[in-house]
C-alpha cells in the first residue's frame, strides 16, 4: 500500500498497488473501489493479480488512469481471525496541455498585438513567457492580456519577431511539473524596399534582361509590373517570375518602346511599395576573341579579349566546354571577371574538350565565339596495364610485392 495512505499521478498513467499480509492465516483478500464495488477482474483497465510480493497478497493494477478513477481504494481480509482494512485515496490530476496553440503565431506592426499559450491542466497551470533565451518583464511593452496565459506585445517593431517560449507550471502540495511551448514569431509589416535594389538597366535589340525587383513583407507582397499606365502581363516579350518576396521581369527587347520606365507595385494589406527601374538602350558588346593558350592534364588555360567601349566595357565573360558529341545545352559554364586569371579546373585527363565564349557587359551578353577544340595532357601517373604482355597488372604487383619483401628482409641483415 502507498506509504502516505495516498497516491497522487497524472491522467493517462499506469501504476499498481500491492496489499499482503505476513500472517499464515489469510482469507477473503480483496479490494473495493470508490463506491464500494467489489474489484475481482483479472482483465481490464483496472484488475486484480496475485501479489508480486507475497504469495497471499493482491494487487490492484491501474492502465491508462482517467479523472473517473479519482477516490478511496480499500483492500480487506480476514486475518489471523479479525477483520482488517487498509485504504488510500487516489488523486488524479491531469498534466499540461497546450492544446491548439498555434506554434507560428503573428504581431501587426505599429500596433499592440496578442501571443496565445492556450493552456490547460490540473492544476491550472501559471504562466510565464521568455523571448529568444530572456525572461519578459511586464511593463510598457509587454503586458498581460486578457487570459492568464496570453501576452500583449505593444507598439509592435520588426525587431518584436524571433523565438518566443510559454512556460508553464503545476504547483500543489502534491505534484509539480513544468511543460514549454516554443512560438515563431512573424511581424506582419507593410512592403519594405531592399538594400542595393535594382533602379537601372540596359539592353539592346534583340536583346534578354531581367528586371528584378524585391520586397520585404509579411504577408508577402503581390507584385505588378506596369510601363506607360498599363500593366504587363505575360507575353512573346515578357515572362514575369514571381518567387517570394522578390519578382523578375523578363523581356526580350524588338521594339525601342520597350526602353524606358518600368513601375513595380508592390502590395499587402499593410501597404504598398511602388519602385520605378529605367531600362537604357545599351551596345551589344562585340564577340570576343578566343584560343587556348595551354592545355595540363586536369586544366585548360585561355586568352580572353574584346574590344572595349569606354560607355559599356566589358565585365565578364562566359565560358562553355563540353566533351564532343554533347549538346550546348547541356555544357557546363564558367564566369570570369574581365582581368581574372582565366583557367578551367577539374578536367578529364587525355579528353577532347569543345569550348566557346561570350563577353558581358551592362547590356547583356555577346554573340558565342566560334568554337575551340582542345585535348587535356595524359595523366602518365597512372597504373596502366602492358598490352605486351597479358596478365601483366597480376605480374607486376607479385614483382612488387616480392621486392618490398627483400628489401624489408635486407634490412634486418
Amino acid at each position: 500500500m502507498p506509504s502516505h495512505k495516498q497516491q497522487s499521478v497524472f491522467q493517462g498513467d499506469s501504476f499498481y498497488v500491492s496489499c499482503s499480509s505476513t500472517s499464515d492465516s489469510v482469507s477473503r483478500l480483496m479490494w473495493t473501489g470508490p463506491e464500494g464495488q467489489q474489484i475481482t477482474n483479472y482483465k481490464g483497465r483496472i484488475h486484480v493479480e496475485d501479489g508480486r510480493a507475497l504469495n497471499n497478497g493482491v494487487d490492484l493494477v491501474f492502465d491508462n488512469i482517467t479523472r473517473k478513477d479519482r477516490g478511496k481504494y480499500s483492500c480487506s481480509a480476514n486475518v489471523d481471525g479479525s477483520e482488517e482494512s487498509l485504504s488510500f485515496n487516489l488523486f488524479v490530476y491531469k498534466k499540461i496541455d497546450f492544446m491548439d496553440t498555434p506554434s507560428v503565431q503573428y504581431l501587426k506592426e505599429d500596433h499592440s498585438s496578442e501571443l496565445y499559450c492556450n493552456v490547460d491542466g490540473d492544476p491550472m497551470p501559471t504562466v510565464s513567457w521568455t523571448v529568444r533565451g530572456k525572461k519578459i518583464a511586464y511593463g510598457d511593452k509587454y503586458t498581460k492580456g486578457p487570459s492568464s496565459s496570453s501576452l500583449i506585445v505593444n507598439n509592435v517593431t520588426l525587431e518584436d519577431g524571433g523565438d518566443y517560449q510559454c512556460n508553464a507550471v503545476q504547483l500543489s502540495d502534491k505534484i509539480s511539473e513544468m511543460e514549454d511551448f516554443k512560438l515563431a514569431v512573424k511581424v506582419h509589416h507593410k512592403p519594405m524596399e531592399e538594400e542595393d535594389g535594382m533602379k537601372q538597366a540596359y539592353s539592346y535589340m534583340t536583346g534578354k534582361v531581367n528586371l528584378t525587383c524585391g520586397a520585404k513583407a509579411e504577408p508577402e507582397a503581390e507584385f505588378t509590373w506596369m510601363k506607360d499606365g498599363q500593366v504587363i502581363e505575360n507575353s512573346d516579350t515578357a515572362a514575369i517570375i514571381n518567387d517570394g518576396h522578390q519578382s523578375v521581369l523578363q523581356l526580350t527587347v524588338i521594339d525601342d518602346e520597350q526602353f524606358g520606365d518600368y513601375e513595380c507595385k508592390a502590395e499587402n494589406d499593410l501597404g504598398t511599395l511602388e519602385r520605378v527601374i529605367v531600362l537604357e538602350k545599351g551596345k551589344k558588346p562585340p564577340t570576343p576573341e578566343f584560343k587556348v593558350a595551354r592545355a595540363d592534364v586536369n586544366t585548360l588555360h585561355l586568352e580572353l579579349t574584346a574590344a572595349q567601349d569606354p560607355v559599356m566595357p566589358i565585365l565578364a565573360y562566359r565560358v562553355q566546354y563540353k566533351e564532343a558529341g554533347i549538346e550546348w545545352s547541356h555544357a557546363p559554364a564558367v564566369e570570369f571577371k574581365n582581368g581574372d586569371e582565366y583557367v578551367i579546373n577539374s578536367l578529364e585527363d587525355d579528353t577532347l574538350y569543345v569550348l566557346r565564349a561570350a563577353a558581358r557587359n551592362a547590356a547583356g551578353y555577346s554573340d558565342f565565339s566560334d568554337d575551340a577544340m582542345k585535348r587535356t595532357e595524359k595523366d602518365t601517373g597512372k597504373p596502366h596495364t602492358s598490352q605486351a604482355i597479358g596478365g601483366s597488372s597480376y605480374v607486376s604487383l607479385n614483382t612488387f610485392t616480392f621486392i618490398l619483401t627483400l628489401v624489408a628482409m635486407a634490412a634486418h641483415l
